[in-house]
């Protein structure tokens, strides 16, 4: 079946693309993280008409349906996981950003307090147009 094997194949290509994508999520390189999402959009159209191919290929041939099922439902769950995982590295970068504005808001209103405090009050200056 060569659509199966085709498609087994775009589903690696999947996997490699998520792995980078998490690894690009962990060093915080988020251009590598657009591209390797930009490609999984690709890849994902790819896969839909793959998969058809192989259902069609599987009914042509006469083979159970199901054991394709069968074969592709550990693949799947795989990137689910894979997928989730890089999700919660996502939520703990975003946590971790949030963070850190947090605490330079806070810096900021400090300085201008001290700023504030610190520097000579501006004299008002009247003009007499008389």
């Amino acid at each position: 079946m060569i659509a199966k094997k085709s498609l087994f194949d775009a589903y690696e290509s999947w996997e490699q693309l998520t792995q980078a994508e998490g690894g690009a999520i962990q060093s915080g390189n988020w251009t590598i993280v657009a591209e390797c999402q930009q490609a999984k959009q690709t890849l994902q159209k790819q896969i839909i008409h793959l998969t058809e191919s192989a259902q069609a290929e599987c009914i042509e041939t006469g083979l159970d349906c199901k054991n394709f099922d069968r074969d592709l439902r550990p693949i799947i769950n795989h990137l689910i996981a894979m997928e989730a995982r890089n999700s919660e590295l996502i939520a703990l970068r975003r946590q971790a950003a949030d963070i850190e504005k947090l605490d330079l808001d806070q810096a900021s209103q400090n300085l201008r307090r001290v700023h504030k405090s610190y520097s000579p009050p501006t004299p008002a200056v009247w003009n007499s147009y008389s």
